[in-house]
């Protein structure tokens, strides 16, 4: 199975954005040749490259759904 995160852009130079992971608070450079952003937009990620633009609705909704599915496969560990 795979699974997008959602990051929040926090700078942009060409192809390439900074982008923080809402779940971790992780920072990762990806490509967004397929995605038109600018900073502070939310985006959806997969293999380090932005799929689509968020809403900040979308990217909040999206985080609680990570960190819940995160916190659902610790329990099925058991």
């Amino acid at each position: 199975m795979c699974l997008t995160r959602v990051g929040k852009v926090l700078a942009v130079k060409g192809n390439r954005a900074l982008v923080e992971f809402l779940d971790q608070e992780v920072r990762r450079d990806i490509d967004i040749s397929m995605v038109k952003v600018r900073k502070n937009s939310y985006v959806e990620v997969f293999a380090d490259s932005a799929l689509s633009r968020l809403t900040g609705k979308e990217a909040q909704l999206r985080k609680e759904l990570w960190l819940e599915v995160r916190r659902n496969v610790g329990r099925s560990n058991m």
